[in-house]
């Protein structure tokens, strides 16, 4: 437990977003490579070009008697063309590594929807909505951007600080040799600013995170929140999550501000040792060692330093000094979208069940007789109390499975045990004498349709919606399925029939058009077993009466069903009735034998009678 834990608490760095982006790139991970190959380039001409103005200035403009314009329109050609391909160069790099950085935002996305997708329903029932939608959305899309200017800026930077330093060492070992080390010292220092400033928008994220779980919750329960009167809560709610994230924001962008000002000490601060050094080093004839020399030898290429070593060697340094700078700069940008990677890991890191080592598979020709034995389940596994507690019973095949019992006495927990929803602890779950843990998810849906009291619908046609369980029936399947359920005349009466959109989960739909919708849908799919969990409880007494002969003569015949029913009319015809309470089934048996025992089930059928009667 703890070891995935900490795999899934992965820690997010700057390299480490580099890192990720060569892992996820996969076979495309050229354009990246080839990216950082013109980066390269692109440093070595910008850098040398600033190497020439030192040379340029020291041999042809110091001594105007030794003035050569021929040597000198060609030295500024060069240099010239050198500016002009890093020009061209850093356009081509720009477009591989943006390309890059939005193939590895995809690759994020679909790792992360298919891990959710295949993770358990425990997961889901521990996590928010909204802050696994503001990963998907925000984080990836700041992580992204972040990746274009982090590509852009770190690789060509980091090359153009080792090409700087090379060609300063080229010039003068000595000074370069006391600058060089000192600038490190800067560097040290301004890395721990930037390890300090990413915890603050660490923070910064995950309160973005809280905050589009609140939105989301908000919006969902606004009628809730308006009937209750709970809009000033809200309120107070969303102005606590305000003051967090401006908290946060307020110290990270106070490291930033911070930044800039140091490194423009660190600059000044080493032209005032380079100028001092040299002047130092020509008073007292110390030799420079490089391509700048004391004596004066008459070499072409050993140059007595003047005006243009110092020209040349400081725009080598602002050239070293700046790219560290922008590069720390970057860094500091964005570590927001470090942050955002951070919970971008939790989701790419999900640990998704294992399949199962060696699967058997339910045949068409699978009877659906299925067997609960002594089985144990709860949901906290850190907790004593069991929601279901040594069930045990057998359905025959065709056979129509009632469950009743006051709310939360364990109904749902068993239809969402047998639904493969959740794991059972103990005991044993069969279905045709195959262990349920043995047969993989997918199978089990090719056979087993489930109607749940909180349906959900796609934002799509109504056809598309019914063909979810079966893409292949045609329309006049999918108009017989509807005509069995009463769901075709009310989609008639809508302008464009089957093809209308349903909007944001049918909120175009009434409660009972939605039911019938996915009643109509688990009926097109002609699956072996049928699960009903109250579905018909959003629906008005004289359509219920409907779908109940629907049930009784068509859609339940020749299936294995599970029926849950607040309404114990509804399920008169089952052929066995669970009655389940404190999570254990405590009466079993048809409805006239429940009712002759005149035990628990006789005692909820005359309270529900009574009251109707009242």
């Amino acid at each position: 437990m703890k070891k995935e834990n900490k795999k899934v608490e992965r820690k997010a760095s700057t390299f480490g977003l580099i890192r990720e982006t060569f892992r996820l790139m996969g076979s495309k991970s050229g354009i990246l490579k080839w990216g950082i190959f013109i980066s390269f380039l692109q440093s070595l001409f910008y850098t040398t070009g600033t190497a020439m103005t030192g040379i340029i200035v020291e041999k042809y403009l110091s001594d105007p008697n030794k003035f050569d314009l021929f040597y000198f329109v060609l030295l500024c050609s060069l240099m010239g063309a050198a500016f002009l391909i890093y020009g061209v160069l850093r356009i081509v790099q720009g477009k591989l590594f943006i390309t890059s950085a939005y193939n590895v935002a995809s690759r994020m996305r679909e790792i992360a929807s298919q891990k959710l997708l295949l993770m358990p329903i425990s997961y889901h029932d521990k996590q928010k909505a909204g802050d696994h939608i503001s990963t998907l959305t925000n984080d990836i899309n700041s992580s992204s951007m972040s990746l274009v200017q982090l590509l852009n800026e770190s690789f060509g930077n980091f090359f153009n600080v080792f090409i700087a330093i090379a060609y300063m060492f080229f010039y003068s070992v000595t000074l370069s040799s006391i600058v060089v080390p000192i600038s490190f010292i800067f560097i040290g220092i301004s890395w721990i600013l930037i390890a300090n400033a990413k915890k603050p928008y660490i923070k910064v994220t995950n309160t973005f995170g809280e905050l589009n779980a609140f939105v989301e919750e908000m919006l969902k329960n606004t009628k809730i929140t308006q009937t209750f009167d709970q809009q000033e809560k809200a309120d107070k709610d969303l102005e606590t999550i305000a003051r967090k994230i401006k908290k946060h924001s307020f110290f990270g962008d106070l490291y930033v501000k911070f930044f800039d000002p140091w490194f423009a000490v660190f600059g000044n601060f080493l032209v005032l040792i380079i100028l001092s050094l040299t002047l130092y080093f020509l008073d007292n004839e110390i030799n420079l060692i490089g391509i700048f020399k004391i004596e004066n030898t008459g070499d072409t290429i050993g140059l007595r330093p003047g005006a243009g070593f110092i020209v040349g060697y400081i725009n080598l340094l602002f050239n070293y000094t700046t790219t560290v700078q922008v590069f720390f700069n970057v860094i500091f940008s964005i570590q927001v979208g470090v942050a955002s990677t951070q919970r971008i890991f939790k989701l790419l890191d999900l640990e998704v069940p294992s399949p199962i080592k060696n699967p058997i598979y339910l045949q068409p020709n699978m009877r659906g007789y299925i067997q609960f034995e002594n089985v144990y389940f709860k949901y906290d596994k850190n907790s004593e109390k069991y929601q279901l507690k040594n069930a045990s019973f057998y359905a025959k095949p065709g056979q129509t499975i009632a469950i009743v019992g006051p709310t939360g006495a364990g109904k749902t927990t068993i239809i969402n045990l047998l639904s493969k929803f959740y794991d059972y602890d103990e005991g044993s779950i069969k279905i045709d004498g195959i262990e349920l843990r043995s047969i993989p998810k997918e199978n089990l849906r090719d056979y087993m349709a489930v109607v749940l009291q909180d349906s959900f619908l796609f934002n799509d046609t109504i056809i598309d919606n019914l063909k979810v369980s079966n893409p292949y029936a045609n329309k006049s399947d999918i108009i017989e399925a509807a005509n069995i359920t009463n769901a075709h005349s009310f989609i008639l009466k809508n302008e464009n029939g089957y093809e209308t959109m349903i909007e944001n989960n049918g909120s175009n739909l009434s409660q009972g058009e939605k039911q019938l919708l996915s009643i109509t849908r688990a009926i097109l799919g002609e699956k072996k077993m049928l699960i009903l969990d109250e579905a018909t409880s959003n629906v008005d007494s004289n359509t219920e009466k409907i779908i109940q002969t629907a049930l009784n003569k068509h859609i339940l015949k020749g299936k294995t069903s599970f029926v849950i029913a607040h309404r114990l009319s509804t399920i008169r015809n089952a052929d066995l009735i669970l009655v389940v309470n404190d999570g254990e089934i405590i009466e079993k048996g048809s409805h006239d034998e429940l009712m002759e025992r005149k035990g628990y089930y006789w005692n909820l059928h005359q309270s529900q009678f009574d009251s109707l009667e009242q």
